[in-house]
């Protein structure tokens, strides 16, 4: 995914092989302009900011609002200098000023000169089309969220604890919101909280919720219900607990891919619609439903056009969890080989290939009750990571699913035989408890008398479970499911097994030996980045020399290759060292997983560069390089980390 940082690097190379006309299109036009300063000051170019209020920043001889005026006065400005002019779109209806704009290249390309409009419109008129590159800057990644985190942190009064994993799914729970989108739903999420808890995140993803309104075929959904809420499903909620520990910062940097989804097949009312909306909680993701029946009957001609503005907004918010309710009627009788309707091939094959192709952490939950109607292009592996089938609940789960619909009542489920009511509603869904216990709360209510076992008793025998009105239906679907899909519900058997077993595993001492350090195990099985994270992690303030020797065990970790600061390309951080051990460290320092802080000479120890040293980057350029000595930190410097967040790699020249 295209990362701030990429985006950075990709405008700069841009600028410097002389693009003239660039149009940013993004909503947050303050934080980009800041980072272009930043930008323009690492390539040594003068950055002029223009809008049609308050005109030029800096301005050259005196103020000018107009377009086309400012457009023609950018001859008068020194070579190697980048124009931002903002919202010019409303301007380019104006062939006056399009014009003038063509007419701008050519001195543009010779005096080193950009123009960028950025705006969050990209229409371009026809005559720019050729001229002007369009770039969609992304909004904030997980390291830009950690920083408004923390200054919305250091605001409060009494600043709330949180955990590592508490705070990366914080940051998880907002990405797809700007900058200042999520500093005020953290601002709302966390005042007057002492700790974290699942409400927090429940808070923070329903912000998204604007972003999905206005559509007639997506419908956002707050995560009222989690995993406890379901009764049972252990070996269901065992896999989904897995894959959540998948999206997480440490699993991309192991190369692990996002999981794609899971399609949940079964007995009507036996949770599976629950299941859906408890893992998106679970996941802390923005549960969205799409209504593939509705896109399927479109108008003609609209309907591949509302499939991709429809799994655009779902990768936009992402990570995000899109739900596909009752898939099996939306793609009931398709057949892609027989199917005459050329359109609804085009949507489904497009959208099969989407759910085999997306990189972005969407995870998609399907839910069907007749599997065998759907397309065998569906249900091949790599459009779902697995197939569960949910079948009625066993005794332990029924009496789970009863505790759970007395207590959210209001009532003990203690005070109640639930062992015995259990017993007696063999064969039926989820959903039939669930209106037992209903129906015989409004019969004692109606009586003005306490909820008692013969009131649930009286309901329970009124209620004709589906497993006896369909009967044939559900043994056909039970095996179907018997070697094609997973079960949701572990064997009980097997579940008291694996718990002796665990029980038997805390007594375990293992063999005496101390277990290796995690950067180490890391190194040995060849994961190079992890392994550098893991490193600093557990060391802290690491100096160069240090981490390249450590590594070097298991690494190629010197070489003929320097880090520099790009702010100052003649402040030296460090040489001798492999082309993948700069790379990766410019890639962490860029994506502010790593952060580089000023330190004193005597922390090198293992050797030191023939340089004059530097304490302090100096605000003039320095004329000769100089060594300016740095570790290596999972905290940015008290200073702040601008001048020192962007390294570019040199090659030296072999030793003598």
């Amino acid at each position: 995914m295209l990362t701030t940082a990429l985006a950075l690097e990709d405008l700069r190379l841009r600028i410097l092989a002389g693009y003239p006309l660039l149009l940013l299109r993004t909503y947050e036009e303050e934080r980009w302009i800041r980072e272009l300063g930043e930008l323009c000051g690492e390539m040594e170019k003068g950055l002029v900011a223009w809008s049609a209020t308050s005109g030029a920043e800096p301005p050259l001889l005196e103020l000018v609002c107009e377009p086309l005026e400012f457009l023609r006065q950018t001859a008068d400005y020194p070579e190697d200098h980048v124009f931002v002019l903002k919202d010019l779109h409303p301007h380019l209806k104006d062939s006056a000023v399009v014009r003038q704009l063509r007419d701008l290249i050519p001195g543009l390309r010779e005096r080193r000169q950009s123009i960028l409009l950025i705006s969050p419109v990209d229409d371009v008129p026809v005559e720019l089309m050729k001229d002007l590159f369009v770039m969609e800057l992304p909004l904030p990644g997980l390291e830009e969220m950690r920083e408004v985190l923390g200054g919305v942190r250091e605001s409060l009064l009494n600043p709330v604890r949180m955990e590592p994993d508490q705070e990366e799914h914080l940051l998880k729970a907002v990405l797809g919101l700007t900058a200042e989108e999520a500093r005020k739903a953290y601002a709302r999420a966390l005042q007057n909280r002492e700790d974290i808890d699942d409400s927090v995140y429940a808070g923070l993803v329903a912000e998204k919720r604007n972003m999905v309104q206005g559509s007639d075929l997506l419908e956002f959904f707050d995560l009222d219900e989690g995993v406890d809420d379901i009764g049972g499903l252990e070996g269901l909620k065992a896999w989904i607990a897995e894959r959540a520990e998948a999206f997480s910062v440490d699993a991309r940097s192991r190369g692990i891919s996002n999981p794609k989804g899971v399609l949940l097949a079964g007995v009507q009312g036996c949770g599976k619609s629950l299941s859906a909306k408890a893992i998106a909680r679970l996941l802390g993701f923005p549960l969205v439903r799409m209504d593939l029946s509705s896109l399927l009957e479109s108008a003609r001609g609209s309907s591949e056009q509302n499939l991709r503005e429809v799994l655009h907004t779902m990768e936009t918010i992402a990570p995000s969890v899109l739900w596909l309710e009752e898939i099996d009627k939306a793609f009931a009788g398709f057949d892609a080989e027989a199917t005459t309707d050329a359109t609804i091939a085009r949507i489904v094959g497009r959208f099969l290939t989407w759910l085999q192709e997306h990189t972005a952490p969407v995870f998609v939950v399907a839910t069907a009750n007749n599997v065998s109607r759907l397309p065998p292009e569906l249900l091949r592996r790599g459009r779902f990571d697995e197939l569960f089938f949910v079948d009625l609940p066993n005794y332990y789960e029924r009496k789970a699913i009863f505790e759970i619909h007395l207590k959210r009542r209001g009532w003990k489920p203690e005070m109640f035989d639930t062992d015995a009511l259990s017993n007696r509603t063999d064969g039926y869904s989820g959903a039939e408890i669930e209106q037992v216990v209903n129906s015989a709360i409004i019969e004692s209510y109606s009586q003005s008398r306490m909820l008692t076992d013969d009131d649930l008793e009286q309901s329970r025998d009124r209620t004709v479970p589906l497993s006896v009105t369909m009967e044939d239906q559900i043994f056909s679907l039970r095996e179907w499911a018997r070697s094609r899909c997973r079960p949701a519900t572990l064997d009980s058997r097997l579940a008291q097994m694996m718990d002796e077993e665990e029980r038997r595993g805390e007594d375990n001492v293992g063999d005496g030996r101390a277990p290796k350090l995690k950067w180490l195990e890391l190194a040995e099985y060849g994961q190079f980045g992890p392994a550098i994270i893991e490193y600093v992690r557990f060391h802290d303030h690491v100096p160069l020399d240090r981490l390249v020797t450590d590594l070097g065990a298991c690494f190629e970790s010197s070489g003929e290759f320097g880090l520099v600061l790009n702010a100052d390309t003649k402040a030296v951080v460090w040489t001798r060292m492999s082309r993948e051990m700069a790379d990766q460290l410019a890639t962490f320092v860029a994506g502010k997983r790593l952060y580089l802080n000023p330190a004193r000479p005597d922390a090198y120890q293992l050797r030191t560069l023939d340089l004059p040293v530097l304490q302090n980057l100096p605000a003039e350029k320095l004329d000769r390089p100089a060594w300016m000595p740095m570790t290596l930190r999972l905290m940015p410097p008290a200073g702040g980390s601008a001048r020192y967040s962007r390294l570019a790699r040199i090659k030296l020249g072999k030793r003598g």
